[in-house]
């Protein structure tokens, strides 16, 4: 599972709350995520999933979604604590770039039962 977000604290929780049930890959910018997801899938490991922020520093999550639909199809949830829109969020969706969207602040609870039901599936 790759996480990536560039605020260091919501990293560490994320980390602290999956690090127990998962591998984890932690990234802090987008073009960091691209370039960490095609060395790992290059290198024949499998990214079951990807826990995206929407407005990194460098990119905005979507651009990151979609670059990495390019290179292989995994499992991406959204997440941002902005307004993202409606229309565009239908888009990822419809186009299989991402798998959900959920509205940070996120009770980690309903986002560990997320995360299992998506790798699962």
């Amino acid at each position: 599972m790759m996480i990536c977000d560039n605020e260091p604290d919501v990293l560490l929780l994320f980390e602290h709350v999956f690090r127990s049930k998962y591998d984890l890959i932690m990234v802090g910018s987008g073009e960091e995520c691209i370039e960490r997801y095609i060395e790992a899938t290059n290198q024949g490991n499998k990214i079951s999933l990807i826990l995206l922020d929407y407005k990194l520093e460098d990119m905005w999550g979507d651009t990151v979604a979609r670059k990495i639909r390019e290179h292989h199809g995994t499992k991406i949830i959204l997440n941002s604590a902005y307004n993202v829109d409606d229309v565009l969020v239908k888009e990822l969706e419809n186009g299989n770039y991402i798998s959900k969207y959920i509205q940070k602040p996120i009770e980690t609870d309903c986002l560990t039962e997320l995360v299992a039901e998506i790798i699962k599936n």
